[in-house]
């Protein structure tokens, strides 16, 4: 019951994470016009914060191996607090014509590296934590419980934002204060996972197992296909459905919001109730790549809501899946969510930045990029499940 209570913390605290990000990203449009920010320094603070984040995760995750989880997560939080108070202060003395941009915008990039520094610590802290709470047959239970965490929290982004827009057009900022310290709150009713409590590496070996690297490609390529689709969706819906910039904006939002939703039902409904992780990864790899040649082919009406919901269906298959995978490896769990930490952070920035020049120079290809990347991803989900069954058969020719 006690490790029950704690697992549903360390899901609050990545919600909290997911919650803050989306409400920073619907209140872009809001900072340009109160604080005189361009959208291009905008695009930058969030690039330079996504890289201290993709840096910075696994030397938390290695750190959290050595000193224990808690202190670890407490650090981080206490550092994104700080830097989130940072930002949001320097933007309502923008607001408030007491900062002009030219005077505010290296102190707002501090902020932005100081937070990806410390934020990195949250996501392969729960992540190894919440495994080393749980029992080994349920780590594909507790792994999805986590991605749902992460999905409920975006999808819980804009409700949160919209009623503090009526109290003023900066009020929703105060979520990004709010969230870590109500994530710091909850981290300090947590017990203490010292180093001892994580195991270490069986006979000193810290090999990756065969299909591991194919694993991890898997799921940079996931968030680059995930991150492609999120940054062209504005301009599909614009361009190909006929909305207005102010239309599009506002579809967007429903629809992050509605497959953020999504998502957290299948992993909590279904996901959750699977017992073989590799049969998670499985239905991921097959319902990532009907749902991207059903969006692909009826992109312009109707019909591709149901092909961006197979292909959300298959995300959330897909990532506990191989997540629950490779925690099977003889990796502590630090050093590996760390690196997978790495490996999505990494795809995002991949996938956005991609996804961007790609439907600059070929508008009329607009997921292309995406197929590319779902047929990679078949690809190494091949080369994943071949290498972990030959290693299997010769585990079997070993015992006779």
């Amino acid at each position: 019951m006690r490790r029950t209570l704690h697992l549903r913390k360390i899901n609050w605290v990545v919600a909290s994470q997911g919650a803050a990000q989306v409400v920073l990203l619907t209140q872009i449009p809001l900072i340009v016009e109160r604080c005189g920010l361009s959208l291009a320094s905008i695009g930058g603070l969030v690039a330079l914060g996504t890289l201290c984040l993709m840096l910075a995760g696994p030397v938390w995750g290695e750190l959290g191996d050595r000193i224990g989880r808690k202190p670890v997560l407490l650090a981080g939080l206490t550092g994104a607090l700080l830097a989130q108070g940072l930002f949001v202060a320097l933007l309502i003395a923008m607001a408030q014509g007491r900062l002009p941009e030219e005077d505010a915008i290296l102190a707002l990039a501090a902020s932005r590296v100081v937070y990806g520094l410390n934020a990195a610590a949250i996501y392969p802290c729960c992540q190894a934590w919440a495994v080393e709470l749980g029992e080994q047959e349920r780590r594909l239970s507790i792994l999805s419980g986590l991605s749902a965490a992460a999905n409920l929290g975006r999808g819980l982004g804009p409700l949160l934002a919209l009623p503090a827009l009526l109290a003023g057009d900066l009020w929703p900022l105060a979520w990004l204060v709010l969230l870590p310290l109500t994530a710091l709150w909850l981290t300090l009713g947590l017990p203490q996972a010292d180093a001892e409590n994580s195991p270490p590496d069986s006979d000193g070996n810290t090999a990756l197992p065969p299909g591991a690297l194919a694993l991890f490609a898997t799921a940079l390529l996931s968030t680059v296909s995930v991150g492609q689709l999120q940054v062209v969706m504005g301009p599909v819906l614009k361009d190909l459905y006929s909305l207005s910039a102010l239309g599009a904006s506002s579809a967007t939002a429903v629809l992050l919001a509605a497959v953020a939703i999504c998502g957290f039902l299948v992993q909590v409904g279904l996901v959750r109730k699977l017992k073989a992780p590799q049969m998670s990864f499985i239905l991921g790899v097959i319902s990532l790549a009907s749902g991207s040649m059903l969006l692909s082919s009826t992109l312009g009406s109707l019909l591709a809501v149901f092909g961006l919901l197979v292909f959300v269906v298959g995300i959330a298959f897909l990532v506990p899946g191989y997540s629950a995978l490779l925690s099977q490896s003889k990796q502590r769990g630090g050093r590996l969510f760390g690196l997978l930490a790495l490996m999505h952070t990494g795809g995002y920035t991949i996938g956005f930045a991609v996804g961007g020049w790609l439907y600059e120079h070929q508008p009329q290809q607009p997921l292309f990029g995406l197929q590319l990347s779902v047929s990679l991803i078949a690809v190494c989900a091949v080369i994943a499940l071949f290498l972990a069954k030959r290693k299997k058969e010769q585990q079997v020719n070993l015992e006779y």
